[in-house]
């Protein structure tokens, strides 16, 4: 977990310039392989019946028996499915999972199941290396924060319109129709949306036990300054708790960006000015505001408030379990509290600091792509389509095996099996939100029963972004954005944690990146803007 990056911590990305923009938006087995749910259980637990969940058009075209009536398993040939996500770390049970998810799929679509996790830190050189030798594999995770666009642009990432309506009918039907027609780009699929919460909502995570200690009353934190105080209070009681941990790609910006900027995405270019009503793009780095928002992180980095490795940390949660940290930022939705207490063993509590957005960027958040490299790109799709259907087959993902890493304390209600902890446990990815339709998904026990219920509340009363839907094309411009990339990558995580004084290093930032093309990016993307207004009023 980089961060609990992008979505997890997540979708937490650069402040400011690069990020305040238009968006195109592995383990060993320690002994005992205890999956106690009966078959009895599996068939409760699965919401489409066999002939229906995973055989829907079954046909494999690529082996050439396609059968628009659907496809016994028996008909198709062995297949293994090769998944990469990001993580934490690679989980130590990975390989019994692996194993069980192959059991259960071996009478469905006749295939085997190799999910990967890649520690954040190194995701994006792992995953263009594999491209770059044209590794074969089948799924993704893609997000517009996470070069969404370029993947297809490279053409990394096939077209999964057609595979979705003929391969996935079942899960087309489950996705809300937002996030499917959202996170298109041309009027094409090139990602399944994850079916969670559409909205974004950005805030602080505290510690539970000091805001108890403290009678800190959380109702009273309205804006960052709020927090000041406390921190104070943090830093003279508490010696070796950090007030505000972050690590080099989250910061108190996420959340002072939302409320002076219309960030509707994730990638490289223009800023829109919010409450703009020009809709003319601009420089964000050269706005008083975006100054303000550097020079007050810089100020908390100078009082002690921010942990001095914070501009290269890669990975926060490791301070968050160890109890070094008091505060952090982190992007929110109901129940996000009680999530992070799970994955850390620390107990948490949220305060929202922005309200509920829905952004290009957001339908576009969390999503499961094809590889160009995938050998049989229709048997992945009836993956998806089982994926987001079958209750058994996305915990067993998401969770591990019942008995093992998890027991069952209600109908719907996990808690950690027998003798296991958070931090003991050989599967505990706490990373739902990156496989299928999570309104499946168990809930832990510390959890609302009534999350899922308020996750559809959350999307229902978000505000619509006016330019929800609009999707930047850099094809024109691809040379000048992987330019401003790399100046970002020189300035952001110092500039963005506080560690540089904006006085100094502010001026050279925007120094370097009229160098590397911003005007051309900006001038291409209200061109591109301009026209999809002209076509959407």
């Amino acid at each position: 977990m980089k961060g609990f990056k992008r979505s997890g911590l997540t979708a937490l990305t650069t402040a400011f310039t690069l990020s305040l923009v238009l968006s195109g938006c592995g383990s060993n087995n320690d002994g005992g392989n205890a999956n106690s749910a009966s078959n009895a259980d599996k068939k409760n637990e699965t919401t489409t019946n066999n002939a229906n969940a995973g055989t829907a058009d079954t046909g494999n075209a690529k082996n050439g028996t396609a059968n628009d009536s659907g496809a016994e398993s028996s008909k198709l040939e062995p297949y293994t499915i090769k998944w990469f996500v990001p993580g934490a770390a690679a989980q130590k049970d990975q390989s019994l999972v692996n194993e069980e998810v192959s059991k259960y799929l071996k009478d469905k679509i006749n295939a085997s199941f190799e999910l990967e996790v890649i520690d954040w830190g190194s995701w994006d050189d792992k995953m263009n290396l594999k491209f770059a030798s044209s590794e074969p594999f089948d799924l993704l995770y893609t997000a517009a924060w996470n070069g969404f666009t370029t993947k297809i642009t490279q053409g990394n990432i096939i077209d999964l319109t057609d595979l979705i309506d003929k391969y996935a009918p079942d899960a087309k039907a489950v996705i809300e129709p937002a996030l499917l027609e959202g996170s298109k780009v041309n009027g094409k699929n090139y990602g399944m949306p994850i079916n969670k919460e559409m909205a974004s909502q950005n805030g602080i995570m505290l510690r539970k036990d000091l805001v108890d200690k403290y009678s800190i009353d959380i109702a009273s934190i309205k804006k960052l300054e709020d927090l000041e105080p406390i921190y104070d209070m943090i830093l003279e009681k508490e010696p070796g708790v950090t007030p505000f941990y972050l690590n080099k790609d989250i910061s108190l910006l996420n959340v002072w960006n939302t409320n002076h900027f219309d960030t509707y995405g994730g990638s490289t270019g223009g800023t829109l000015p919010l409450g703009s009503t020009d809709f003319k793009l601009i420089d964000g780095l050269e706005t008083p505001e975006a100054k303000a928002g550097y020079e007050l992180i810089n100020k908390w980095y100078k009082k002690g408030y921010v942990n001095k490795d914070a501009a290269t940390l890669q990975d926060l949660s490791g301070g968050l379990k160890a109890g070094k940290a008091f505060s952090y930022p982190e992007q929110l939705k109901p129940g996000k509290d009680a999530e992070v207490s799970t994955q850390t063993g620390q107990q948490w509590v949220q305060v929202e600091l922005t309200q509920p957005l829905i952004t290009t960027g957001d339908t576009q958040g969390s999503m499961t792509s094809i590889s160009r490299t995938s050998k049989d790109p229709s048997r992945a799709m009836m993956f998806l389509n089982l994926l987001y259907t079958d209750k058994y087959l996305v915990n067993l993902i998401a969770f591990g095996i019942e008995g093992k890493h998890f027991k069952k304390v209600g109908d719907n209600v996990i808690d950690f099996a027998d003798g296991i902890t958070a931090q003991t446990s050989g599967y505990n990815l706490n990373q739902a939100w990156l496989f299928g339709n999570q309104f499946n998904d168990y809930l832990w026990k510390n959890e609302d029963p009534q999350k899922w219920e308020k996750f559809k509340v959350f999307n229902q009363s978000a505000k619509k972004d006016p330019l929800l839907g609009f999707v930047f094309d850099p094809t024109n411009v691809k040379t000048e954005v992987a330019a401003l990339t790399n100046v970002g990558k020189e300035f952001n995580s110092g500039l963005q944690s506080g560690t540089l004084d904006p006085n100094v290093y502010l001026p050279k930032y925007i120094d370097k990146v009229k160098a590397a093309g911003i005007d051309k990016v900006i001038a291409e993307q209200q061109k591109q803007l301009d026209a999809w207004r002209a076509a959407n009023q």
